[in-house]
């Protein structure tokens, strides 16, 4: 009987374990799609010149699009999206804009200027 719980507990935190790991892998995917999308938005409107070029070390959140982005379509606010932040190079006065993407389509849906 002892045995039985035992295996049980060990198969039901090993199942744990693997669920965990595989939703973290995904998150990393669409996450580095994210990302590529955001980069390609910097260098398209020659903001790449502050940002380190190592556009996979940035870092992503979710947030709620709202009124302190600058939204290329005004019915993105109010929804969840993804915030791409990216390292600046050292001794830049003006650092590179936030950019908001969509995540269901990873494209980019608004920035927020650099500070």
């Amino acid at each position: 009987m002892k045995k039985g719980i035992c295996y049980l507990a060990i198969c039901t935190f090993t199942a744990l374990i693997l669920v965990g790991c595989a939703s973290d892998q995904s998150k990393t995917q669409e996450y580095n799609e994210a990302k590529k999308a955001a980069w390609d938005f910097v260098k398209e409107e020659g903001w790449d010149n502050t940002a380190d070029e190592d556009w996979q070390s940035a870092e992503v959140t979710e947030v709620i699009a709202d009124q302190t982005f600058e939204l290329l379509d005004d019915t993105f606010e109010g929804n969840e999206a993804l915030r791409v932040s990216f390292k600046d190079k050292e001794n830049v006065v003006t650092g590179t804009p936030l950019i908001l993407i969509d995540p269901d389509t990873n494209e980019v849906i608004g920035y927020m200027p650099g500070e």
